[in-house]
């Protein structure tokens, strides 16, 4: 009797212990966005698509920090499918803020894919590109373990990142995690030749072409881009911002929606708020992918940001 009650404490505690601790690796390795999920509620934000994901709340935050001495930047920027301006992207910016906030800094960012929907579909919320996403799902933004993101949201098994360190992946080419600031933070491990990057970029382009041809825009996008500044306005200073990109893409978008410039200004006057089309300032920024910075020109980029809210 005492061997079995201490075997089936073995075979209970043992993988207990390992589930825990693999939930703890997931929170602090995974580069999933989990641990945006996990992250107490936070007073300002930097919002928008995968351009703006890898923007430096630190940076931003020491040189804005004379004039909003109580604002602390947390990144809450995912992908153009994970957080178009709607209502699934609304809610979870809803939940994710401190309530009582109203000394807070929005960093907002737009791009005409972000306003813009399915050309085959109706423009009706049912058949939004986000809704089957984690951003949708993922009712609890603040709660650590989240559970609920884990079951409903994370594409791998609980212990992926313990066998990862058991047995590192090989071949990696590139290293993500988030940082505690909701940053995303890439480090490049294994780098093309310019020749296979400038091919690379050439493909990537072609099929940016294709899915902005498969689009239209969309004035509920428009809505809640409003609605979205209007709750953020109760909570402090908001800066609408259209993120640089390199001249093919620019291009593209503006082929594909040559009003959106001003359709933006539009609604930042109507709003009171400053809008910055950073295409339209002199740079010598570099992307990894044509739309994305580099991580050297993101933190070049952040400073040129913080001033820009500071002034």
């Amino acid at each position: 009797m005492k061997k079995s009650i201490v075997r089936l404490i073995l075979f209970s505690v043992i993988p207990f212990l390992v589930i825990c601790y693999s939930l703890s690796i997931i929170n602090n390795s995974t580069d999933d966005f989990y641990k945006r999920f996990t992250s107490s509620q936070q007073n300002s934000f930097i919002l928008g698509s995968s351009r703006a994901a890898s923007m430096d709340p630190e940076i931003i935050d020491q040189i804005i920090h004379q004039k909003f001495p109580n604002a602390k930047l947390y990144n809450y920027a995912f992908t153009w499918a994970h957080s178009p301006f709607g209502p699934k992207y609304l809610e979870s910016i809803e939940k994710k803020i401190i309530p009582e906030t109203k000394d807070g800094v929005f960093i907002v960012t737009v791009e005409p894919t972000a306003l813009m929907v399915d050309r085959g579909q109706p423009d009706d919320l049912k058949f939004y590109v986000e809704n089957d996403k984690s951003v949708a799902k993922t009712s609890m933004v603040s709660t650590n373990p989240n559970i609920e993101y884990l079951i409903e949201s994370y594409d791998f098994s609980v212990t992926n990142e313990l066998n990862k360190k058991i047995r590192p992946p090989k071949n990696v080419i590139a290293e993500v995690r988030i940082l505690d600031n909701g940053k995303v933070d890439g480090k490049i491990i294994k780098q093309n030749s310019p020749k296979k990057q400038e091919q690379i970029n050439k493909i990537k382009m072609e099929e940016f072409q294709v899915k902005i041809n498969k689009l239209k825009t969309s004035e509920n996008r428009f809505l809640y881009l409003k609605k979205t500044i209007n709750f953020l306005q109760e909570h402090g200073t908001v800066i609408l911002v259209r993120m640089p990109v390199n001249k093919v893409p620019y291009s593209i978008e503006n082929s594909t929606f040559p009003d959106f410039d001003e359709k933006i200004s539009e609604i930042a006057s109507m709003e009171r708020i400053k809008y910055i089309n950073y295409n339209k300032t002199p740079n010598h920024y570099k992307w990894t992918d044509e739309v994305h910075l580099s991580p050297e020109s993101m933190r070049e980029f952040s400073k040129v940001i913080g001033n820009d809210v500071l002034n």
